[in-house]
């Protein structure tokens, strides 16, 4: 699957702008990261990199997945420990490091059991950028 960029709409992306919420090619994260001394110091993930990053939490398992609010890269079983605990962390948004959003879906509120359910938490919905903030 390959990602479009979010600022010329044409370049396939190659980075995701973790403050700007964006999908940037390599041309267009230049010009806009480039730009000011603040904008140089987001952080920005591969879509594609050549070696998975590790963990933020345990720093040994394969980081799969970034929470927004966060802003750490997760394995899946610190993302659960991470998530599991009150409603405010359960509802955090959190994205597959190659864009694709992932939720515990609407059942999941009244039932914490649904967390360990690992099978069914993954759902694709479009990143928060591309969809209106509640």
């Amino acid at each position: 699957m390959k990602i479009q960029c979010d600022v010329c709409e044409a370049a396939e992306a190659e980075v995701v702008c973790c403050a700007d919420e964006a999908a940037l090619c390599g041309g267009c994260d230049l010009k806009v990261h480039a730009g000011n001394k603040l904008a140089t110091k987001h952080q920005r993930l591969p879509l594609y990199p050549s070696a998975m990053p590790k963990c933020d939490v345990c720093q040994e398992a394969l980081g799969w997945f970034f929470c927004l609010e966060d802003r750490a890269v997760l394995c899946r079983k610190c993302d659960i420990a991470t998530h599991k605990g009150s409603c405010s962390q359960f509802s955090h948004q959190r994205l597959l490091l190659t864009g694709i959003r992932v939720g515990l879906g609407a059942k999941a509120k009244g039932n914490k059991q649904h967390v360990s359910e690992w099978s069914r938490i993954l759902e694709s919905v479009p990143l928060p950028s591309q969809q209106t903030r509640q």
